[in-house]
C-alpha cells in the first residue's frame, strides 16, 4: 500500500516538475523574443536618427519596456533615450527633437508605441534636454 502511494506522489512530482519546466521554457523564450525585438526597434530608431539629423554620434541609453508607473509620468510601457552629440543645428533643441520625432514617426514602424522619448543634446557650447510624451514635448 505505502509503494503505491508513494508511486502516485513520485509521479505527481514528476508531472509537475515537467509542467514548470515546459512554462519556465516558453517563459524565457518569450522574454528573449521581447528583447530581441526590443533590441531591433532601438536599433531602427538610432539608425533613422543617424541618417535624419547631423550629430557627430548618437548614442542609445536606457531603454525600458513594460509596464511602469512613475508619479510625475503616469502610466507607460515603452522609455527611450538617446543622447546626440554635437549636432549642428540652428534652430532650438526643442524644434530640434520635435522634427526628429515627427520623422521617426513617418519611417520608424510601430514608433507610436513609444510612450516617452528623452533627447539629450551634448556639446561644448550648449547641452540640453528634451521630453516627448506621446508625440508632446513636456
Amino acid at each position: 500500500m505505502k509503494t503505491q502511494s508513494k508511486t502516485k506522489s513520485t509521479k505527481k512530482l514528476i508531472l509537475k516538475l515537467l509542467i514548470g519546466f515546459i512554462i519556465g521554457i516558453s517563459f524565457g523564450f518569450g522574454i528573449g523574443k521581447m528583447v530581441k525585438s526590443n533590441t531591433k526597434f532601438t536599433n531602427s530608431i538610432e539608425t533613422t536618427l543617424q541618417q535624419n539629423c547631423n550629430c557627430e554620434r548618437i548614442e542609445p541609453g536606457n531603454s525600458y519596456t513594460g509596464i511602469q508607473f512613475i508619479k510625475n509620468d503616469g502610466i507607460s510601457t515603452t522609455k527611450l533615450n538617446f543622447t546626440l552629440m554635437n549636432c549642428d543645428f540652428t534652430s532650438s533643441a526643442e524644434k530640434e527633437a520635435k522634427r526628429l520625432n515627427d520623422v521617426l514617426i513617418d519611417e520608424v514602424e510601430d514608433y507610436d508605441s513609444v510612450d516617452f522619448i528623452t533627447f539629450y543634446f551634448k556639446s561644448d557650447e550648449k547641452n540640453g534636454t528634451v521630453r516627448i510624451k506621446d508625440g508632446t514635448i513636456l
